[in-house]
């Protein structure tokens, strides 16, 4: 009979002449185009007719034929699930791009308008354009993040509860990329974790949790290798963490590796060499270059006065905290100039522009101060520990007894606790090279030395 198909396929599969696997209760090729498999009835069947007067079974059998196939038709999904089965999740994902535009010129502006024209790509077209951000890592973090923000713009705590659990989510995910050994390195695997530590940075389970993230982040960074973020995304990542791996230094009392000459050179010196960036970024970077230093010095200084560390000798370190206090001053003294020649400049021009610029400036500057002033106390406190060496030796005790070490591990809390913080909290971090977690550990700890 014409019309009847022998294979017992379903009536989807049959349209499309593809083989069906007969997976119940709908085949695998349905389900994987996202359309309602209409199942393996037969809509026609061969029936033996030994006479030709029975025109009521007849009537009746075309009738039932009809109602099957009126059904089949309106059991078919719509245009938009058969021809374009994601469109919904176009334009969910359109406006997920949108909040997270809008959590980065929230969170981070002065970072993002300053580092745009140099940074290829940076996050907000990496997210837009790039097809590692349409990965599951990238989506899960992005989603933890556009929570919170929706959260906490609208006051719906409700929201910001749900971000917690995109932040487990997400969490989950990042551990088998990162337990991956192909995934380990990847791009994505380090977009995720940056995202995933800003969202633990901004929402912070406990004061000091995101020093968990921070350390592992470091990690990745460092496998990774120096050269890998001297251009492209790998440089926006490392831009956009750098001063909170500083930071997560300064709160350890440990020495960074970013003091390192690989790290401090190979990307400014790409940059410089690709005649890319303005004055005020060759001094951002020479700034960050020299607080690199601080962690380190800041840290041999500690092990010498209260441990005795034979390491390092006091005048050796002495040598070194001056040098670098004297290239902070040179830089410092150079912003201040270029940054009011540059206000002179600009003054005619539209307000937006000085404004950033002197945003990124008043950051950039804050961070040199800190930095001079920390290498500052430093020096007074090797000159205060050699004279009571000396009165020591003389049989004097004017100075007292060397104070006990610094304790660690459950009282750092990092700068990042307390409700009072504004949105750009995490900017004014980044933009000052992360000094500011001095105010709350590093310099707690140099007043206890002194002490």
């Amino acid at each position: 009979m014409v019309g009847v198909p022998r294979s017992s396929s379903c009536r989807e599969c049959l349209q499309r002449r593809v083989k069906c696997d007969r997976a119940l209760p709908e085949c695998r090729r349905c389900q994987v185009r996202g359309v309602r498999c209409p199942g393996y009835h037969r809509a026609f069947k061969f029936y033996n007719r030994t006479t030709d007067g029975d025109f009521t079974d007849a009537r009746a059998f075309d009738s039932r034929q009809k109602s099957r196939e009126t059904d089949l038709m309106l059991s078919r999904p719509s245009i938009d699930g058969s021809r374009v089965p994601n469109l919904a999740r176009i334009a969910l994902d359109i406006q997920a791009k949108e909040v997270f535009e809008n959590v980065v010129m929230t969170t981070f502006p002065l970072t993002f308008l300053h580092f745009k024209p140099c940074l290829e790509p940076n996050w907000i077209d990496f997210i837009r354009h790039h097809q590692a951000a349409q990965t599951e890592p990238i989506e899960k973090a992005m989603r933890c993040v556009n929570l919170w923000y929706m959260g906490v713009k609208n006051r719906d705590p409700k929201t910001a509860d749900l971000s917690r659990y995109a932040y487990g989510d997400a969490l989950r995910c990042l551990a088998r990329y990162v337990g991956n050994a192909r995934t380990r390195t990847s791009d994505i695997t380090l977009a995720a974790a940056i995202m995933i530590a800003v969202f633990e940075m901004l929402d912070p389970i406990t004061p000091h949790s995101w020093l968990t993230h921070s350390r592992g982040i470091a990690g990745l960074i460092r496998e990774r290798g120096a050269r890998v973020h001297s251009s492209g995304f790998g440089r926006t990542m490392f831009v956009t963490i750098r001063s909170f791996l500083l930071a997560d230094a300064f709160v350890r009392l440990e020495p960074s590796y970013l003091a390192e000459p690989e790290w401090r050179f190979v990307a400014t010196v790409a940059k410089h060499r690709a005649g890319k960036g303005s004055w005020i970024e060759k001094i951002v970077e020479l700034v960050f270059n020299e607080i690199s230093l601080g962690p380190g010095l800041l840290s041999q200084t500690t092990a010498l006065i209260t441990e005795g560390s034979v390491d390092v000798s006091r005048d050796d370190l002495t040598s070194r905290i001056r040098t670098s206090r004297g290239i902070l001053r040179n830089l410092q003294q150079q912003l201040v100039s270029a940054t009011r020649e540059k206000l002179e400049e600009t003054g005619k021009k539209t307000a937006s522009e000085p404004d950033h610029f002197r945003g990124v400036a008043r950051h950039c500057l804050q961070g040199t101060c800190s930095g001079v002033a920390l290498l500052d106390q430093l020096l007074v406190l090797l000159e205060a520990d050699k004279k009571r060496e000396s009165d020591c030796i003389s049989g004097t005790e004017a100075w007292g007894a060397h104070p006990t070490p610094v304790p660690s591990g459950s009282t750092i809390e990092g700068p990042f606790s307390g409700d009072d913080r504004p949105l750009d909290w995490l900017d004014q971090i980044s933009m000052s090279m992360g000094t500011l977690a001095l105010s709350k550990n590093s310099r707690g700890r140099v007043s206890e030395l002194g002490d």
